[in-house]
């Protein structure tokens, strides 16, 4: 399956896993009233500091500056 994701998309499934993940944080972030705790729960993280360091990992930002500046490239 791995290797036929990344032939097809040319990315790994874990890529594709979180860029998913992190499509769905940046819109409950956007579009809901959530907290970041919420997010980090309603995702299946288990504590809201590991959700903040994968989402700054993959955007360059915290969950709550992204909520103030959203951006199309974070």
């Amino acid at each position: 399956m791995t290797r036929a994701r990344l032939a097809a998309t040319g990315r790994t499934a874990k890529q594709y896993v979180d860029d998913r993940v992190l499509l769905e944080a940046k819109r409950l972030l956007w579009h809901s009233g959530l907290t970041a705790k919420e997010v980090a729960d309603r995702l299946g993280f288990t504590d809201a500091g590991d959700f903040t360091k994968f989402f700054r990992l993959h955007t360059g930002v915290t969950p709550g500056t992204f909520r103030e500046h959203p951006s199309p490239a974070a």
